[in-house]
C-alpha cells in the first residue's frame, strides 16, 4: 500500500509539473506528502495550492496550523505579502498554544522586514516588523528561534536609527534645532546599540556647536571618541568639532 501511495504521488508530481497538481484519487496522507515535496523543492505555487486544498477537504484537521504556516511561507516566497500575513496571523491567533505559533510569529516579523525600503523612504513595514519581533521575544521566551529573533531586532533597530539620524541631519541643515534634536535623540535613545551610534553622537555635537552650546558639544564629541568604534572619517569629524570649539 505504501508503494502504491508513493507511485501515485510521483505520478501527481509529473502531471502537475508547471501547473496545479492533480489530487484525484489521493488520500490525505498522500496529499500532505505531495504538498511537502513541492514546498521542499521550492515549487511554492503548487505547494500553496495543495495546502489550501487540504484545509478545504479536511476542516478542523489536527495539522491545520501547519498547513496555514506552510501556505504563508509559500506565499511569502512568491512575494504575495498580504496573503502570507493573513495565513501567519491565523496561526498565531487561532492556535496560540500550538507547536507552530512561535514559527508563525517569527515569520511575521521576517515577512515585514523583507518588505523594507531604503531608510530614507516610508518605514511602515519596518516599524511593523519591530512590533512583531518584540511580540515574539515577549510571548515566546523559550523558543529555539529566540536568538534569530534577537539578531533580527538588532538589524531592524539599526535601520530605524539610521532613518532618525537621516531626518535629524535634514532638519539640522535647515537650522531647525528642536526638530533635529528630537530625531537625533530618538536615534540615540530608542534603538539600543547601533552601528550608527558614533555618527549620531557626532551629529548631536555638531548641532550643539551650531547653537554655541560648547559644553554639550564637547560632551557628545568626547562620548563618540571614547565610547564608539568610529571610522577614520568619523574620528576626524569629531576631533575637528572639538578643535573648532577651542
Amino acid at each position: 500500500m505504501k508503494k502504491l501511495s508513493l507511485f501515485i504521488v510521483v505520478v501527481a508530481l509529473a502531471a502537475g509539473c508547471g501547473s496545479f497538481p492533480s489530487t484525484d484519487g489521493l488520500e490525505r496522507e498522500s496529499i500532505i506528502e505531495l504538498a511537502d515535496r513541492y514546498f521542499q523543492d521550492g515549487k511554492y505555487r503548487q505547494a500553496s495550492f495543495l495546502y489550501t486544498e487540504l484545509m478545504f477537504r479536511y476542516p478542523g484537521d489536527i495539522q491545520t496550523d501547519l498547513f496555514l504556516l506552510r501556505s504563508g511561507l509559500a506565499d511569502r516566497e512568491m512575494k504575495l505579502w498580504a496573503d502570507a500575513e493573513f495565513y501567519l496571523y491565523r496561526v498565531v491567533n487561532e492556535f496560540p498554544a500550538g507547536p507552530w505559533s512561535d514559527d508563525a510569529q517569527f515569520a511575521l516579523a521576517e515577512t515585514m522586514w523583507m518588505q523594507r525600503r531604503d531608510y530614507r523612504r516610508d518605514q511602515t513595514q519596518v516599524i511593523r516588523a519591530r512590533e512583531e519581533a518584540i511580540r515574539f521575544l515577549n510571548d515566546y521566551p523559550s523558543s529555539e528561534l529566540r536568538s534569530e529573533a534577537e539578531v533580527l531586532l538588532v538589524n531592524i533597530n539599526d535601520h530605524l536609527a539610521k532613518r532618525s539620524l537621516f531626518i535629524g541631519k535634514f532638519y539640522s541643515r535647515r537650522n531647525e534645532t528642536d526638530a533635529a534634536l528630537l530625531y537625533l535623540r530618538d536615534a540615540l535613545d530608542s534603538y539600543g546599540e547601533t552601528s550608527c551610534r558614533g555618527a549620531v553622537l557626532i551629529a548631536i555635537g555638531d548641532l550643539y556647536r551650531s547653537v554655541h552650546n560648547t559644553y554639550s558639544a564637547q560632551t557628545y564629541y568626547n562620548r563618540a571618541l571614547e565610547d564608539c568604534e568610529l571610522t577614520p572619517d568619523e574620528e576626524e569629524e569629531a576631533l575637528k568639532g572639538l578643535r573648532e570649539l577651542e
